[in-house]
């Protein structure tokens, strides 16, 4: 019910300001440069969908994440991600993840991994614009070169839900 009344009472603030804002001297339909269109403009493009891994997902749908995390096992996530070339047709991010031992399990520690953000688009109709495929490379062993690029948990593209 709070979230209801939390609705109606935005609304009935929004029709106020509104009433208010027509009547002013020298008011303008235009939002200002510095409202929140120019600060939402700044944060395009995103990676992929916030829907992409689901409800544990972290990073997905957000602009140059510094984090991003399937929800899985730890290597799901990068974390410490920097970023070059944001909004440019390929932006690339360094980050730190964890490898899988041949064996088994997971080496100790994390290691450097790159990541190559790609194919700028709408994962929806009304949405922002968004990279729509991302591919890593990680080395085999700590230390070790980066390996063959390979698409981020096998999936083609970050705008649906599912791998």
């Amino acid at each position: 019910m709070r979230h209801l009344q939390s609705r109606r009472g935005g609304a009935v603030c929004l029709a106020v300001a509104a009433s208010l804002l027509v009547g002013a001297p020298g008011a303008s339909a235009r939002p200002s440069v510095n409202g929140p269109s120019a600060t939402a403009a700044k944060r395009v493009p995103v990676l992929g969908s916030k829907s992409f891994a689901g409800p544990p997902g972290v990073g997905w749908g957000t602009y140059a994440p510094r984090e991003i995390f399937n929800g899985g096992d730890p290597s799901g996530m990068v974390t410490a991600i920097t970023w070059t070339g944001w909004g440019s047709p390929t932006a690339i991010g360094y980050g730190k993840s964890f490898i899988f031992k041949p064996a088994g399990g997971y080496y100790p520690g994390a290691v450097k991994v790159e990541l190559r953000a790609s194919v700028l688009g709408h994962c929806t109709a009304a949405g922002p614009r968004a990279y729509e495929h991302l591919a890593v490379r990680e080395p085999s062993r700590p230390g070790g070169p980066l390996g063959k690029w390979s698409w981020w948990s096998g999936a083609k593209t970050l705008c649906h839900f599912g791998f």
